[in-house]
């Protein structure tokens, strides 16, 4: 049952609306409401009676709505001022015209009062107005009172429906009361019998919801706005609805169809809406095809795949974006700003702890070799992410720090350096190979280690305890000749990218 009244202009004496409908579905329940919301008197036939007409999805109908409505009409034939409205039935006969000057018929050529979507689907459009939506029909500019849509229009009437009359109506705030929630792995047939289900919550490991009011804001909701043929992925059932309208079907198991296209046709079938709301944002897709949960923090990884979760996981860009200081005591050139999360500094450091070189041929192309015990990226297969990240999150930052420079982001060196009292304490003062260099702080000084900092010669300005997850950037030949002082206890991680050599 799929029908909705759209609007009336002007009521002719006493209306009388007459439909059909053998059961309570969606489509009846919008129906109701359109007619309530115009104040209309309904006269429903056949409510509850087994459907014995035919199926106009597939083949022609049974003629059952007409000898219900022959029978209703034989109680109004003596009533001169009534107008009687049937809503649901053939809108073009081809033996009308044969009686149409005998009982003085006028058919609706142009839609003033009628629209039947069979046909007619590219002709009807929306007309927004300041406190209602009307359908238009474009062929003839006539604004049709009824809408029709039964067999392959029912989608169409379903989107007509999202808007029209006046969808666009702030909803009542619910209260619900919070109750333990039952997690299922996996849907079970089993789960439409729970009677303590009041509703089913279906999420799939490729979504990744960020709000956690979701639930609250759906149910508050009770429905979405825009009402759709197809979902997948995240949706909300009513218990009520899995174990009456939807307990007869088979919702996932159909041989030679994806579950989820199973899943919205059964739903389509039974005269169930789906909805989508778009009021909130409630979280995103993640493409997990090379998603890798092996790592500590695989988000690190997914900056071509997922930037979305690199930017708030990874680096919260917000915060790269704001703040941005100048190291103490002030040098020219010498940057100092948020750039990882704590928790990709412990990441990072399980990934480089175990693979850490003494071997290092970083400046063979003619400058002074400088040795470190240090591990690449590309040796953690990182090297592609960690110049995108440059690329997307650094070079914003350098732009906006030195007007005119604009980085190619181009960096051979990406390494991490690790320092001991007892293996590797210090470094001799050295230019680097590039442009400007970024060092990034992957533990904390006075907690993990003591000592450490690096001291630029010709300025006499140290930069002694860079916050974890912080860089300092400064300029690379030339100007800003620096050292790595020494660390007295414990080990010191530093992130570092030789950027434009």
């Amino acid at each position: 049952f799929q029908k909705e009244i759209i609007s009336l202009t002007s009521i002719l004496n006493e209306l009388l609306v007459i439909t059909a409908a053998t059961e309570v579905n969606d489509g009846y329940l919008r129906f109701m409401r359109t007619i309530r919301q115009f104040n209309y008197t309904v006269q429903v036939l056949g409510l509850g009676e087994e459907w014995k007409g035919g199926d106009v999805a597939r083949t022609v109908g049974g003629g059952q709505k007409v000898r219900w409505l022959k029978k209703e009409l034989e109680k109004h034939k003596d009533k001169q001022n009534t107008v009687i409205m049937f809503v649901d039935r053939a809108t073009k006969m081809s033996f009308i015209s044969l009686f149409q000057r005998k009982f003085n018929i006028t058919l609706d050529h142009k839609s003033h009062i009628f629209q039947n979507l069979n046909g007619a689907i590219e002709e009807v459009v929306l007309k927004f107005e300041k406190s209602r939506v009307r359908a238009r029909n474009v062929a003839y500019d006539t604004l049709p009172v009824v809408i029709h849509g039964n067999g392959p229009t029912k989608l169409q009437l379903n989107y007509l429906g999202n808007y029209a009359p006046s969808a666009w109506t702030v909803l009542n705030e619910l209260t619900f009361p919070m109750i333990p929630l039952t997690v299922c792995l996996c849907f079970r047939e089993a789960c439409k019998k729970d009677v303590s289900c009041d509703y089913f919550f279906s999420i799939d490991a490729d979504v990744a919801l960020t709000n956690p009011d979701v639930l609250r804001i759906l149910i508050e909701e009770n429905k979405g706005l825009w009402n759709v043929p197809y979902i997948t992925q995240v949706y909300l059932i009513r218990g009520e609805t899995l174990r009456s309208r939807l307990a007869p079907v088979s919702l996932y198991q159909q041989e030679g169809m994806d579950p989820d296209m199973i899943f919205c046709k059964s739903v389509r079938e039974q005269g169930v809406f789906m909805f989508v709301s778009n009021r909130d944002e409630f979280g995103r897709l993640i493409s997990s095809t090379n998603y890798n949960i092996s790592r500590l923090h695989p988000d690190m990884w997914q900056i071509f795949d997922n930037p979305v979760c690199v930017r708030e996981r990874v680096c919260e860009y917000a915060r790269v974006r704001v703040c941005v200081y100048v190291s103490a005591p002030p040098t020219p050139g010498i940057i100092y700003f948020f750039a990882l999360t704590p928790v990709v500094c412990a990441s990072v450091l399980v990934c480089v702890s175990e693979r850490v070189s003494e071997h290092d041929e970083r400046l063979s192309g003619g400058y002074e070799n400088v040795p470190t015990v240090d591990i690449h990226m590309n040796q953690i297969q990182y090297e592609k992410e960690w110049l995108k990240f440059l690329k997307d999150y650094i070079v914003p930052v350098t732009e906006k720090l030195y007007p005119g420079y604009y980085p190619k982001a181009q960096a051979v060196m990406n390494f991490v350096v690790r320092y001991r009292p007892d293996e590797q304490p210090s470094l001799r003062p050295h230019h680097d190979s590039s442009t400007f260099t970024i060092n990034i702080a992957l533990n904390r000084k006075n907690i993990d280690y003591e000592g450490g900092g690096c001291r630029f010669l010709r300025y006499d300005c140290t930069v002694e305890s860079p916050r974890k997850g912080w860089s300092f950037m400064h300029p690379g030949r030339l100007t800003h000749y620096h050292e790595g002082l020494p660390v007295t206890r414990g080990t010191r991680y530093i992130m570092v990218s030789f950027v434009d050599p």
